[in-house]
């Protein structure tokens, strides 16, 4: 969790006091974590499995926008605001995550108003990851648009992803047919292995090239 993400650009003495107050959870495939509407609350941190974010405009329908990698925070827009959710986290698959309970967050932030910034900066990464996204979606290639959403998600190279065809024709708005293709020919080429609902990158390096390359099919 340190080596990744948020808290690897965290000092040393925030790390330490946020694990002596973390707790370690674990949740099966299919559990919602939390959704837009519930209360209040603190922030998750993903240690294994798979998680994805389905989200949308207020009085509009959450559609999935991302899956998470290990090293992934989420859940600060309760801390920062004071409101409700505002975006569901669901687990695709039996999923392990270090929760900071809310007033934890407040302790911290009252003991050392430095922290708030340090919180604050889990929002800031994640403007980040909807730039990528925004941008990864403009892209005129179908296959560029799905080599980069697997770049997105491969966050160690031969882990196994849990995606299924149907959610990478979502978040690259692509049809499943499209996205059949594109698999097959990544695997032709040797940048990926699939297996039961799940994709393996074995050469993250190529999938980027060509997401850059962005020639239209």
């Amino acid at each position: 969790m340190c080596e990744a993400g948020w808290l690897a650009q965290m000092p040393e003495a925030f790390r330490v006091r946020l694990f002596q107050n973390a707790l370690l959870q674990k949740f099966d495939a299919g559990q919602v974590i939390f959704r837009p509407g519930d209360p209040a609350g603190g922030i998750y941190g993903l240690v294994s499995g798979t998680v994805t974010v389905d989200t949308a405009p207020l009085d509009s329908t959450p559609r999935l926008i991302h899956i998470a990698v290990p090293g992934g925070w989420t859940g600060e827009d309760s801390f920062m605001t004071g409101k409700p959710r505002r975006i569901e986290l669901f687990a695709r698959s039996e999923t392990w995550v270090m929760h900071v309970p809310l007033e934890t967050m407040e302790q911290m932030a009252a003991s050392d108003p430095g922290n708030i910034r340090a919180f604050g900066v889990i929002s800031i990464l994640a403007a980040d990851k909807l730039l990528r996204i925004v941008h990864d979606l403009q892209k005129k290639s179908v296959s560029s648009r799905i080599a980069s959403v697997l770049h997105r998600m491969s966050w160690a190279t031969d882990v196994p992803i849990s995606v299924s065809q149907e959610n990478l024709g979502i978040l690259t708005n692509t049809s499943r047919k499209q996205v059949n293709n594109a698999i097959q020919r990544f695997i032709e080429a040797g940048w990926i292995e699939t297996g039961y609902r799940s994709i393996t990158v074995t050469n993250p390096l190529a999938l980027r090239r060509h997401a850059e390359q962005d020639v239209v099919d």
